[in-house]
């Protein structure tokens, strides 16, 4: 599937440009990941600092989408021009529709940055920096493994959503004082909005085989699945 973009009339005369009904302006970029065929346009305006990825099958299609989307963003609007300080687009009508249209898409839910991200982003981001979800494993892999009931003993909703909250507003890095049955629930969080199975059927299968029919030498035979099965990065030393 090409990305294409279209153009929209707005009142007074003005267009805005659009991407499968996502508003372009001209200060997004185009960030490409060659080794796993990703590419990520990031809008660093706005309240929100928007992302999209995308995942394409070939390394051609993943160039062509590129020099399209960098064209389109070249074309589109300025986003001092469009937008106001909220990242809301800006419009001259005052009639009470279409500022009651403005006034819920301002309240709307925001995109996180961290929860329902890519299966492939899941502890990776697209600068190829650790994710939220990886330097929270690496906290409870430090600090977390001593603590009465990780992963079992719920922590309270409100503080969950609130570190991951304080995640995206740059709070970036987990604190060795930090309660670890939040960051816990955060883990299992992130984990519940993936948009895909973290285990894919494949290996899940091959593991139920491999128990029953080595049930003697399993450890062994699991491991082996692993290899065959899952990412490098799940069994590397």
């Amino acid at each position: 599937m090409k990305p294409t973009t279209s153009a929209l009339p707005q009142k007074g005369g003005e267009v805005n440009i659009t991407l499968g009904g996502i508003d372009l302006n001209n200060s997004g970029s185009v960030v490409v990941r060659e080794d796993k065929k990703l590419l990520t346009v990031l809008f660093p305006d706005g309240r929100d600092g928007r992302a999209f990825t995308l995942k394409a099958e070939t390394s051609e299609d993943l160039y062509e989408w590129k020099t399209a989307l960098e064209h389109a963003l070249a074309q589109a609007p300025s986003a001092a021009l469009v937008m106001g300080h909220n990242g809301i687009f800006r419009n001259d009508a005052n009639e009470t529709i279409e500022g009651s249209f403005h006034q819920w898409r301002d309240k709307r839910p925001i995109k996180s940055l961290v929860v329902g991200r890519p299966i492939l982003l899941a502890l990776e981001d697209i600068d190829g920096g650790p994710s939220f979800l990886e330097k929270a494993l690496r906290f409870l892999e430090k600090y977390g493994t001593k603590v009465e009931g990780i992963l079992r003993q719920a922590a309270d909703v409100e503080e969950v959503d609130r570190r991951v909250q304080e995640y995206e507003q740059g709070k970036n890095e987990f604190d060795p004082d930090e309660d670890a049955h939040v960051v816990g629930d955060c883990i299992k969080h992130v984990l519940r909005e993936l948009p895909s199975s973290p285990v894919p059927s494949s290996c899940c299968t091959a593991l139920l085989e491999a128990y029953s029919k080595f049930i003697c030498s399993y450890i062994h035979q699991k491991e082996l699945v692993y290899m065959a099965v899952m990412p490098c990065h799940n069994y590397k030393s």
